[in-house]
């Protein structure tokens, strides 16, 4: 959408409200989170609307709910309303595994067929429980799934055993070999509660119970059951900014859309659980004073691996980080449908915990503007020198490659840990030298895009479309490469066959939509009626 006059109207409306929220003046956090809660769209992506606490080394300074629990009842959120907690259970889940490992029951060099010997062994044998904690193991996230022909809707209102799931993730084509490369995966935290439940003999809500929940005293956090998710935690929606007239005459310019409900036990040990700030913050306190796993554990669950990974927690987030280069943290999020939680614990003793019912939310802005309100500071400490990528004339005014390059070394030294831009980027980057028919610099900018990025199946498709009307053969090139890389998927065949239809080539694009086709049919993939469509149509030119 263009940035309309309509916009522009309800921008001069809503700008006393974001007067304190984008200022760069120290303002109190109260203040700031109710100019977010009033009107946060423009900053954040929607209105806040949950809870907040700030603690500084160890004592509670701020605490406060905003906003409804429930919209259609005008029930309020408070510091008692629980809250899903999405991936932050990752942090739960590492715990658990740790205590285990402490006791001896298991070991984290251990495979997982050691532990799940019903799965195949030539998967089993591949990965670690190290290689799950610290998203290594080479599985990939939910893509996985769907890529199997189970459309992500379907798998998150479907009700699985742990078992089913563990042999359901047993099928997911690995995207790197284990070990090599960090990957985020929920997938493998899945696969760790079904090794908990496997050594334990308990489930995953009754180890929380009796190991963590019960010893800390917390009474408003766990894992339940649908009903009570349904019931007893704070409903979830989605906020759609309204794009018509009737923007300036709406509260928030927009509307709260409750979201789908997703099945506890296909969330389970990945993000099923719940919580509030107050459970949090006696938690985080927890981790850090050894009350649950001795030192020696806990710094081996906090030691960062690949790209800052450590168990269940992120050692300098480096969206943070450039953001605030005297910061360092140890921090985690988490997301389901219709919530976000979010947990950091930064090395000065500053705690800043949140939980929202309302998505979408960017995390790393609330973050790093509770931390400059709660230390009185000005937004001033940010990375300078990262080149404006607008246009290739702007990106090498501004210093190009090496610009880029001197920026990531800088952000990756105050990280701790190698940080690359981000795939998007460098495409984008090699789009803007290719585009303007600098084909030495784009071929040596792709030749390190695949060496270093190891770039996944989508973001080479997006590199493949990007480049498809100004530069047919080039796009059939990064084509071709997805298919060399990913063979086995439908979709990466069917994005070749578009760009060679595109082309005007059509025998080979036929030949290009067979290959969709004909893997499509064997997983049973969702798009498959698409692949058949687009295969009509390339024989339809082809006998034109």
């Amino acid at each position: 959408m263009t940035y309309t006059t309509l916009q522009k109207i309800s921008c001069i409306l809503c700008i006393t409200l974001l007067l304190v929220a984008c200022s760069d003046s120290p303002q109190s956090l109260d203040e700031l989170m109710t100019a977010y809660s009033e009107n946060g769209r423009h900053k954040i992506g929607s209105p806040f609307n949950g809870a907040v606490l700030v603690a500084k080394n160890g004592e509670i300074v701020f605490k406060k709910a905003y906003g409804l629990n429930n919209r259609e009842l005008d029930i309020p959120n408070t510091l008692e309303t629980k809250f899903p907690i999405g991936s932050v259970t990752k942090q739960f889940t590492a715990m658990l595994v740790m205590q285990m490992a402490e006791e001896g029951k298991l070991n984290l060099n251990d495979s997982v067929s050691k532990h799940l010997s019903y799965l195949p062994k030539e998967f089993g044998d591949k990965i670690t429980i190290h290689q799950l904690l610290s998203n290594t193991s080479g599985l990939p996230h939910y893509e996985g799934i769907t890529k199997n022909g189970i459309k992500f809707n379907t798998f998150a209102a479907t009700k699985y055993s742990p078992k089913e799931l563990a042999l359901l993730i047993s099928k997911v084509k690995l995207s790197y070999e284990p070990g090599t490369t960090f990957y985020y995966s929920s997938l493998g935290y899945i696969l760790l509660g079904t090794i908990l439940e496997e050594v334990s003999g308990k489930s995953f809500a009754e180890l929380l119970e009796t190991k963590i929940t019960k010893p800390l005293g917390l009474k408003n956090t766990g894992f339940a059951s649908n009903e009570f998710i349904k019931n007893e935690t704070a409903k979830g929606y989605k906020f759609v900014e309204d794009e018509t007239i009737k923007m300036i005459f709406m509260k928030y310019g927009g509307d709260f859309h409750e979201v789908p409900f997703r099945d506890q036990s296909n969330t389970y040990t990945t993000g099923g659980m719940h919580s509030n700030v107050e459970d949090l913050f006696i938690w985080s306190e927890a981790v850090k004073s050894y009350r649950l796993l001795s030192k020696e554990y806990t710094d081996k669950m906090l030691t960062p691996n690949k790209q800052g990974y450590c168990y269940g927690w992120i050692r300098n987030w480096d969206d943070l980080i450039e953001r605030n280069t005297k910061a360092k943290l140890f921090s985690h999020s988490g997301s389901t449908f219709g919530h976000v939680a979010s947990i950091n614990l930064f090395d000065d003793g500053t705690t800043i915990i949140y939980t929202t019912n309302v998505n979408t939310i960017k995390n790393q802005e609330i973050v790093h503007q509770l931390y400059l309100s709660a230390h009185q500071l000005e937004d001033n400490y940010r990375i300078e020198g990262y080149p404006d990528r607008g246009s290739l004339a702007e990106f090498e005014k501004d210093g190009g490659v090496k610009a880029l390059n001197r920026y990531f070394e800088k952000l990756s030294e105050l990280c701790g840990y190698e940080v690359l831009p981000s795939d998007t980027s460098i495409g984008h980057i090699m789009y803007l030298y290719y585009e303007n028919g600098n084909q030495k610099t784009g071929d040596s900018i792709k030749q390190s895009f695949f060496e270093k990025y190891h770039p996944t199946e989508s973001s080479i498709n997006r590199l493949g479309y990007n480049l498809l009307d100004n530069n047919c053969n080039l796009a059939i090139e990064f084509f071709k490469e997805n298919t060399v890389l990913y063979s086995k998927s439908p979709n990466v065949w069917d994005s070749l066959g578009e760009g060679f239809l595109k082309c005007e080539n059509y025998e080979e694009a036929v030949t290009s939509f067979t290959k969709a086709v004909a893997i499509g049919k064997k997983i049973n993939h969702h798009n498959l009626e698409i692949f058949k469509d687009n295969l009509q149509i390339a024989k339809n030119e082809l006998n034109r």
